[in-house]
């Protein structure tokens, strides 16, 4: 009788303390890397060939097939001298009302080799799998989750496209999608609007190690700590809070726009722009930590809370 009233006591005891007993499905490493594979035997997905449009509609198939409510965002875009058609694939989850957070990814991949040590390689595609394949599949596997357990707030996934057209005398090529995203925000007060934005960039690699990152911490300095604690929550290891790098990415036009956002990556990948960024330089480890981290941000963190 005393055993049974001492765990009846404990059971009463965790039911009141937040957080005492998190039911938190770990995230699927091994079928992150597949989908990574799928994108890299589509070929590379350079903006306007058959490889990038045969992902960008895989994309929106698994969000539907996952219970997203599918858009996408077309528009056209003339940083080139010419029109360029682009479009950024969003997956809408959760409630209609309330908060709203974004994930986000770009799915497409660079034209060039161009930081190769072998300069032969410089006018040939980069494969993409850990540039641009790695943060659409943890976008997917937060989506594998949301349609089995319903988020408590709006989560819109967001791949955004034309990421990686910049170079180092065009930079203002790069990002071009989530400038257009941005460009296309709901007002402020809109309740459609999200008040968070996390960019997951190169976060698969086989030495994974995240930092936090410049115009993150100064910018969006509160969600640099929510990334922190969803490390610490999750048991990741492979997330540090020194910051490393400073780096315009997709996370700079959301910003500018208003809308807070943090970059999650590695960029100590070493086949960063080269041919060697393939899956073979990826890890289902390092996808599920990261994946990991992506969930507790939608279903545990004070941005959770309605």
């Amino acid at each position: 009788m005393r055993s049974r009233l001492f765990r009846t006591f404990l059971l009463l005891v965790l039911a009141v303390l937040p957080g005492a007993c998190v039911a938190r499905p770990a995230a699927d490493g091994a079928r992150m890397m597949e989908r990574v594979r799928h994108q890299v035997a589509a070929g590379p997905r350079v903006v306007g060939t058959p490889s990038h449009a045969a992902v960008r509609d895989w994309i929106g198939v698994e969000l539907s097939r996952l219970g997203g409510r599918v858009e996408s965002q077309a528009f056209t875009d003339s940083s080139l001298g010419r029109p360029l058609a682009l479009t950024n694939v969003i997956g809408h989850y959760g409630p209609d009302g309330g908060r709203r957070i974004v994930l986000c990814a770009h799915y497409d991949s660079r034209p060039w080799c161009d930081e190769d040590p072998d300069t032969s390689y410089h006018r040939v595609p980069v494969q993409g799998a850990n540039d641009g394949g790695s943060g659409v599949a943890v976008l997917l596997e937060v989506a594998e989750r949301m349609h089995r357990t319903p988020p408590p707030v709006g989560v819109d996934l967001v791949f955004f496209d034309g990421e990686d057209l910049g170079t180092r005398e065009r930079p203002d090529l790069f990002c071009l999608g989530s400038k257009g995203y941005a460009a296309r925000l709901p007002a402020p007060g809109d309740p459609a609007r999200a008040v968070a934005a996390f960019l997951f960039d190169m976060v698969g690699g086989r030495t994974l190690a995240i930092h936090a990152e410049r115009n993150s911490s100064e910018r969006a300095a509160s969600l640099v700590a929510l990334v922190s604690a969803g490390a610490k929550a999750t048991g990741a290891s492979v997330f540090h809070d020194d910051v490393r790098w400073t780096i315009v990415d997709d996370h700079i036009p959301l910003n500018d726009a208003g809308l807070p956002a943090a970059d999650i990556l590695d960029f100590d990948y070493p086949a960063w722009h080269t041919h060697r960024d393939t899956p073979e330089m990826m890890s289902a480890a390092s996808l599920a930590q990261v994946a990991d981290v992506a969930g507790w941000l939608v279903y545990e963190s004070a941005l959770a809370r309605r």
